[in-house]
Parts: C-alpha cells; sequence; structure tokens
C-alpha cells in the first residue's frame, strides 16, 4: 500500500531530485537539495492531521533487532520486534534480502531502464507486530487491514501479524504460506519503489496507477523468486479478475479493497502481453518526460483507444478461467 505524505501536522516541504545517476531522492525542504540538482527538482507542500514516523523513529516495545544490511539493491536498515520471528520459517533479515535478490533479478531483465537494472539506493524498513503505536501511525492505518505501507522514496512499514494470521490474528498461516505471502508483500511494496525512480515527481497523485504498477510488479517479480512457485501469483491474480468479470463486479475506479488492486493491475497486464516490458517502459518515460497521467500515455502514446485497452483487459482476463 502507498502513503503519500509521511509527514507531520505543521505544513512541511517535501521536494524530489534525480541524481547524475537517475536515481530519485526524497528530501524535506529546497535547502537540503544538493545545489546542482535544484533546477530538476519538484517540491510539494503538505498539511497532515497525523502523524507517520519514519521507519527508524518507530517505537517497537519487548526484545528488538536492528541490523544494517547491503543488499542486491542496496544499504539497508532494519528494524523489527523479536516476538514476529515466532510468525514465519525466516527472520525479517533474511525474508528482505531475498526479496531484494528477487527483485533485482527481475529488473535486471530486458526492458527496464539503466538506473533501475543497476539500483543501489538506501532503504528503511520495520516489521512491526499488531500491536501499533499509535502516536506514530495515523488511526486510518491502525483500522484498516492492510499489511504493509511504503511511503517514498524507500521507506517500507511491515505489520507482521496482517501478513501471517490476517486482520484479527485468527487465521494463523502455515510458516511455509507465511513466508511466501511476506514476500508477496515485500516485491508489492518494493514495487512502489521501483516505480518512484522510474516516475521521479510524476510519481504522486494517481494511487490507482502506483498501487496497479505495484500488483503487476509484485506477480511479475515473484517468478523470480526461490519461495514462490513460478506462475502462481499471476495465476491467482487472474483467476479472481475471472470471478470479478464473470460476476459483473470488476471494479471501474479505485476504492481500496483487494480487488480495486486487481482492476488496477490489469492494464499492466494488457500492456506489457502485447508490448513487453519494455513497451511499459517507453510509457513511463513519456509520463516522465511529458507530465502526462497514466491514461494519456496508453492513449497517446501506446496508441490505444479506451476501447482497445478494454479488449485486450477482456483478453487477459480470460486467462483466469477454470
Amino acid at each position: 500500500m502507498l502513503v503519500v505524505t509521511p509527514v507531520v501536522a505543521e505544513v512541511q516541504e517535501l521536494c524530489m531530485y534525480q541524481d547524475a545517476s537517475g536515481v530519485i531522492t526524497q528530501v524535506r525542504g529546497r535547502a537540503n537539495i544538493p545545489p546542482e540538482y535544484v533546477a530538476g527538482s519538484k517540491c510539494f507542500v503538505h498539511k497532515q492531521k497525523e502523524y507517520l514516523a519514519p521507519p527508524a523513529a518507530i517505537e517497537l516495545s519487548g526484545a528488538l533487532r536492528k541490523v544494517h544490511l547491503s543488499t542486491s539493491l542496496g544499504r539497508v536498515e532494519l528494524r523489527w520486534q523479536r516476538a514476529v520471528e515466532q510468525l514465519f520459517g525466516r527472520t525479517p533479515e533474511r525474508a528482505v534480502v531475498d526479496a531484494m535478490r528477487t527483485v533485482s533479478r527481475a529488473v535486471k531483465q530486458n526492458g527496464f531502464p539503466q538506473h533501475v537494472r543497476t539500483l543501489f539506493i538506501d532503504w528503511n524498513i520495520v516489521f512491526l507486530d499488531e500491536n501499533l503505536p499509535e502516536t506514530q501511525i495515523p488511526a486510518t492505518l491502525v483500522s484498516n487491514c492492510h499489511p504493509a505501507w511504503m511511503t517514498p522514496p524507500t521507506n517500507l512499514y511491515i505489520v507482521a501479524q496482517r501478513v501471517a494470521a490476517g486482520c484479527n490474528g485468527r487465521a494463523q498461516k502455515h510458516q511455509t504460506v507465511a513466508d511466501a505471502e511476506l514476500t508477496e508483500v515485500l516485491l508489492h511494496e518494493i514495487g512502489h519503489a521501483i516505480e518512484v525512480q522510474l516516475l521521479g515527481a510524476q510519481f504522486a497523485g494517481d494511487r490507482s496507477r502506483a498501487e496497479g504498477f505495484a500488483t503487476w510488479f509484485e506477480q511479475y517479480a515473484a517468478d523470480f523468486s526461490q519461495i514462490i512457485p513460478a506462475g502462481t501469483v499471476r495465476r491467482a491474480q487472474l483467476k479472481r479478475a475471472f470471478q470479478l468479470a464473470e460476476a459483473g463486479r470488476l471494479p471501474q475506479s479505485f476504492h481500496g479493497d483487494s480487488d480495486s488492486y486487481i482492476a488496477a493491475a490489469l492494464p499492466f497486464y494488457a500492456l506489457v502481453n502485447k508490448r513487453r516490458v519494455f513497451g511499459l517502459m517507453e510509457l513511463y518515460s513519456f509520463m516522465k518526460e511529458r507530465r502526462v497521467s497514466f491514461a494519456r500515455a496508453i492513449t497517446n502514446k501506446a496508441g490505444w483507444s479506451d476501447r482497445r485497452l478494454a479488449e485486450e483487459i477482456s483478453a487477459i482476463v480470460a486467462e483466469g478461467k477454470p
């Protein structure tokens, strides 16, 4: 899940800039942008009523672990409560390293731009249990059922209990199942960070596009995982899409529920099916350079009308037929 404004109650300025190697970085205030990158930067002013603390500042109770890792995608500062370890067959440290390695293999495939293929940046990740620190996390995130959140450019929050046992903590899964689902969650949230690198300042403002990309990327990267059988995530997503379409309940707009995530991913499935990953990346370059929406890029760059897009999505949904 994407959370775009992790800031405190007072007005703050958030700025994003792209360095000479193509890496996107977010800082607080123009004063923190290196002078040589000010001209190409973009800043936003936000005023939030609630506070989402950065991962490194989240207060954790009980026995804790903190490690600094060097992974395939960069340096990671990782913190977790030891109590969450019993939910999984592998530690958060091992899970993060494996997920980073999986994404690294995925983005090195043909089609992704060079600055993503060679991505090496700093990450901040925290694993929490179900007792979330309400003074540091907005009530909307405490009360909903999302197992993880991401804030640009590379802050990840994982609620381990929601991954391993569902919202009410009663559906405890076998550790091997929980490990696979944790990997999927990590791939999804890392997918958001990959899209930040693709779009830079154009990343904000379209949650449907952001969640659609991350949902598509989750299934794409899953095929490079050593613990998720190839094709299983794609089959599960398209099976659900087919069921929704057959029942006439495929969401036409994004509402934040699980079915909306599936529906938002379908244009990405359709584009990659016809134009491969390279074609999708061309659209992202077009969006960034022309400062246009995903829908406009599909029309102007891919040359697809609304009717053509609907037809291509229908063909993809048909793959989910039992």
